[in-house]
């Protein structure tokens, strides 16, 4: 017994010592998926406590691999999903005071590095099928940004006329129409415009991006493949598939989660079926905290907050014989942990010429035991604004720009994951020393600004959408 202990721990150093060399690691290039959903709660899921949605094929991840219950992202969409591809706090690569819309001007700077052109330039046929909300501008969008293959849409599937059902849930009335509302919404294979989305579209990008995923699996599933698919589920306006609208006990919420699971279950089913599962890591997570529909418990707060309902996500890591199933960890780890790690494991170069806020955090996905945190500390920005700050188990949530002249809260996290009851006044020295840590970030990224550690933002010029409010496609985006 002290023999097939020791032999384990042996293994275990031996992978890490062999992935702190990212040209050599210690197996073949391994598959990445990495699906993320838009606007999911902490506990909508059963893995992480729901009572209401019913998800086996996310339980079943869950057992078969590893739950990251510390896992951050952002506040809303286009930071977090800028902290993703390109390892970095949002406000270093993206910084924006909130989210992108559709033909702004700005979008990800083409000089940023993302984590697809890391694994491209390592031979990695990479992919991106669902919602992109990085920028709908030619220079900004996938094909551009490292990405082989796009198909789905280029932002929020809120982003459109009113008249085309995009600003109310499935069978409810369409609001009035703006006077001079959003261009409407493409959906797009490449760099071509297939169609404007219409009620029977939002009902079906589920199922759409979810055969276009499997597609693209068994396309290369003799090569190694990075395949990002995230989906417009579950963000407003609600339009569960028509085979599962109505399906569920508890509205059409939780007809939409229940599908996202069924996805779910079809691509690892797929990986499963073409003997990839040994080879494959996925990772399931959500680009923010849940809105009020959804169920955040323990957590306080909803998306577009820095409380930890907030930002805080449900994730799941998988890949069988390498995570430990039926194991989780509480481990500080986010969005920007992911380019530093799958570059390591994919022998990719991680970006040497730009800082990178993220950190390599394979010792967590196997559950090294031994091994020391990858963070102590996490900052929570909303758009510029520095809000508050974790260090270890103490979380101070800063005075905010109304109430400049307010105390700063303290809550453990460990003992008060609901961030109830302030204890500031009783731990003056912690207090202090995540204050001193506050101030270490003033000169790199700022605290209510955009800080001299942020790069530049892409600019295009002459700015359109990619089908105008007359309904006319762009040029050299029409459907061949």
């Amino acid at each position: 017994m002290k023999i097939t202990r020791m032999v384990f721990v042996m293994l275990i150093l031996f992978f890490q010592v062999s992935l702190n060399a990212a040209d050599n690691p210690p197996f073949p290039k391994p598959n990445f998926v990495f699906i993320n959903i838009d606007d999911m709660g902490y506990a909508d899921i059963g893995p992480f406590g729901s009572q209401l949605n019913r998800t086996p094929n996310l339980d079943r991840m869950a057992k078969e691999g590893r739950k990251f219950t510390s896992f951050y992202a952002a506040p809303v969409c286009s930071p977090s999903r800028a902290s993703l591809m390109t390892g970095c706090y949002p406000k270093r690569s993206l910084p924006i005071p909130h989210v992108l819309f559709p033909e702004n001007d700005v979008g990800l700077s083409p000089n940023e590095v993302t984590v697809a052109e890391v694994l491209k330039a390592a031979g990695y046929t990479t992919g991106i099928i669902g919602k992109w909300h990085l920028g709908d501008q030619p220079e900004f969008l996938p094909l551009k940004q490292g990405f082989d293959y796009y198909f789905g849409l280029p932002y929020s599937n809120d982003m459109g006329p009113a008249e085309d059902g995009v600003k109310s849930d499935l069978g409810k009335p369409l609001p009035k129409p703006k006077a001079k509302g959003q261009p409407p919404l493409p959906l797009m294979r490449n760099n071509t415009v297939l169609k404007r989305v219409l009620p029977d579209d939002q009902q079906s990008l589920v199922e759409l991006y979810t055969d276009e995923a499997v597609q693209f699996i068994k396309a290369h599933k003799n090569e190694p493949f990075f395949l990002y698919l995230p989906h417009n589920a579950v963000h407003f306006p609600i339009y569960p598939g028509k085979k599962w609208a109505g399906k569920s006990p508890n509205g059409i919420y939780s007809d939409w989660v229940e599908e996202v699971d069924w996805s779910v279950g079809c691509v690892l089913d797929t990986i499963r079926d073409l003997g990839l599962s040994e080879r494959t890591l996925v990772i399931f997570t959500s680009d923010n905290g849940g809105t009020q529909r959804a169920v955040n418990t323990p957590l306080r707060g909803n998306k577009g907050s820095t409380l930890e309902g907030g930002i805080r996500v449900p994730t799941i890591a998988w890949w069988p014989g390498k995570v430990p199933a039926g194991t989780e960890c509480d481990a500080i780890t986010g969005m920007f942990d992911i380019l530093p790690t799958f570059a390591v494991l994919g022998g990719a170069k991680v970006p040497a010429d730009r800082k990178i806020d993220g950190a390599n955090i394979w010792p967590h996905l196997v559950g090294d035991t031994a091994a020391k945190p990858v963070h102590d500390t996490f900052y929570y920005y909303r758009g510029f604004r520095l809000e508050a700050v974790r260090h270890g188990e103490w979380k101070l949530h800063l005075p905010t720009a109304k109430n400049a002249a307010a105390k700063a809260k303290l809550y453990n996290l460990k003992t008060d994951i609901g961030e109830a009851a302030d204890v500031a006044a009783d731990n003056p020295d912690v207090v202090n020393k995540l204050q001193a840590i506050v101030e270490a970030m003033k000169n790199d990224l700022g605290l209510d600004d955009v800080g001299p550690g942020s790069r530049e933002l892409g600019k295009a010029a002459n700015a359109q959408p990619l089908i105008g409010h007359d309904g006319k496609v762009r040029t050299g985006f029409e459907p061949k």
